[in-house]
């Protein structure tokens, strides 16, 4: 234990030195001291790329949300709110979608961001495979730039959630100035000193250290009131909550757990439930033979203690999920026909009644490899799951990864038998689709099933809300009759800040972006 405080002291000790201007305060015409805002946010691990359009890369997410811009954007209760965009229009019969820029917007070099930027942006993703919003693009015809502040999507089929998918993952609006050069997205300088056109400019990046943003002075919606902000890299779960106790982290999102009790009697922190449709789940490959059986995954399913991992690893706060769309959504979520409550003599009897039989050391299958990624209590989840799967007679091996590790080998190669993820599903139940879809990018485990697939092109056709709810609950008893995943918790955490500062992301529903430090100032 004494060696565990040691090496915290000395980790916390290389962070403050590391991160200059932790005192918060400089000095201006040589004479008059006053406090320099500085914000300071916990980063769970290094971006893999400041490109953030070729990849999901969710340790680059907030860093990127403050240097880009993307046509609409997501808000602190995940619904869509402006960004490039200062509105837009869908024609009658969904094909034709019209966004009217805002006229004032710079890139970060002092070059306009125009419409072309727009064009170019998504015409790159669309023709390239392994980025991970091409997929998405398959629906749009082509893009039309008629004039400098006019962009315009013509879709092949009319779908209603297009324009939230804008404002997630990979959308961001790059430069073509910078972009359009003959080179690799991937190899261009700018995927590593980026330039963009959001609130903040990217200033430096030291691994495994921080990364470190200054303000646009040019910004259109006005110049940011920090005068710095700076993600401090600290995968250590504990050491983060101690920096945070210590005045050396101000915000830290998805706080353990185990911790939220210990922040609560903290009057200079302030904590606020954060709620999001991305359960926890486990994703089956299911191009591996051993597990196209359904009755196997079924079994494992019905091998798992949602309700002991949601009170041991949280503590009550992430809820046991078993509707196959999150419960979050309520008019959208299926709660009739979902994944199989825990029963270990019925996971015993299904595997039984499908012919397996159980070795000398009493089980039925083993050799089935779990890949997790460390933190956000995973490796726990993985070890409950390896317990009561073992009960049932399903040996479970578990790998826990380094998250860029995980990615590399679950979201780029493919390389898993079961995967556990996250990852948000609004905020649209159309998600449903975009995860688990034939040929989908985010569709990891390869899932296929045309009845699905059609499914989810009638529920994104229609905006009548009553019947796209029948639809998704009709792809929901699909879903828990093939078992491709299995829900296992919610999402919900409580996010922390420093109680010095106003106007955070957690404050922003219908005025700033999730991630988002534009407005962010000292009270």
């Amino acid at each position: 234990m004494k060696r565990k405080i040691l090496l915290t002291t000395v980790i916390l000790a290389l962070i403050s030195t590391a991160i200059a201007g932790c005192s918060g305060t400089k000095t201006e015409g040589g004479n008059n001291t006053q406090k320099e805002k500085i914000l300071i946010v916990r980063a769970n691990g290094d971006p893999m790329s400041f490109n953030p359009d070729t990849l999901a890369d969710d340790y680059a997410y907030a860093a990127n949300q403050n240097i880009y811009n993307r046509l609409v954007k997501l808000d602190a209760s995940k619904q869509i709110i402006p960004d490039l965009a200062k509105d837009w229009k869908v024609s009658d019969d969904g094909l034709t979608i019209t966004f009217n820029l805002k006229e004032n917007a710079k890139w970060h070099d002092g070059k306009p961001v125009t419409s072309k930027d727009v064009k170019y942006t998504f015409d790159t993703i669309k023709a390239n495979s392994t980025y991970y919003f091409s997929s998405r693009l398959g629906i749009v015809d082509s893009i039309e730039a008629p004039d400098d502040n006019t962009v315009v999507f013509k879709m092949n089929n009319p779908d209603v959630s297009f324009v939230a998918d804008l404002g997630w993952y990979a959308c961001f609006i790059l430069p073509e100035h910078i972009y359009n050069n003959g080179q690799k997205w991937e190899d261009n300088p700018a995927s590593k000193n980026p330039i963009g056109s959001g609130p903040f400019k990217f200033s430096e990046f030291k691994q495994g250290v921080s990364v470190t943003l200054v303000p646009n002075a040019d910004y259109h919606e006005g110049a940011p009131k920090l005068d710095k902000l700076i993600f401090s890299i600290i995968p250590d779960e504990q050491t983060a909550v101690q920096a945070l106790i210590n005045g050396e982290v101000d915000v830290f999102e998805n706080v353990p757990s185990a911790s939220v009790d210990q922040l609560k009697s903290n009057d200079k922190i302030r904590l606020a439930l954060n709620e999001y449709p991305s359960p926890v789940r486990l994703i089956f490959n299911l191009k591996n033979e051993v597990l196209q059986d359904v009755n196997l995954r079924r079994a494992i399913a019905a091998a798992i203690n949602k309700e002991e991992i949601s009170q041991k690893v949280f503590n009550g706060v992430q809820k046991p999920e078993y509707s196959m769309y999150p419960s979050l959504i309520e008019w959208a979520a299926n709660t009739e026909d979902t994944s199989p409550g825990f029963n270990i003599e019925e996971a015993k009897k299904i595997l039984e009644d499908a012919g397996y039989k159980k070795n000398a050391e009493g089980f039925y299958v083993t050799g089935i490899t779990l890949d997790v990624f460390q933190g956000s209590g995973n490796p726990d989840v993985a070890k409950l799951l390896e317990a009561t799967l073992a009960q049932a007679g399903i040996g479970l091996d578990v790998a826990v990864h380094e998250y860029n590790a995980w990615s590399q080998k679950v979201g780029i190669n493919r390389d898993f038998m079961i995967e556990m993820q996250g990852g948000f599903m609004g905020p649209d139940p159309a998600a449903l689709g975009k995860r688990y879809g034939t040929g989908s990018g985010n569709n990891y485990g390869e899932y296929s099933n045309p009845q699905f697939d059609d499914l989810m092109l009638q529920g994104a056709a229609t905006g009548d809300q009553e019947k796209r709810a029948e639809i998704y609950k009709e792809a929901q008893t699909l879903l828990a009759k093939d078992l491709p995943y299995i829900p296992i918790v919610s999402y919900a955490v409580y996010d922390a800040n420093n109680s010095a500062y106003v106007n955070l992301p957690i404050d922003g529903a219908g005025k700033w972006g999730w991630a988002e430090y534009t407005f962010t100032d000292l009270k």
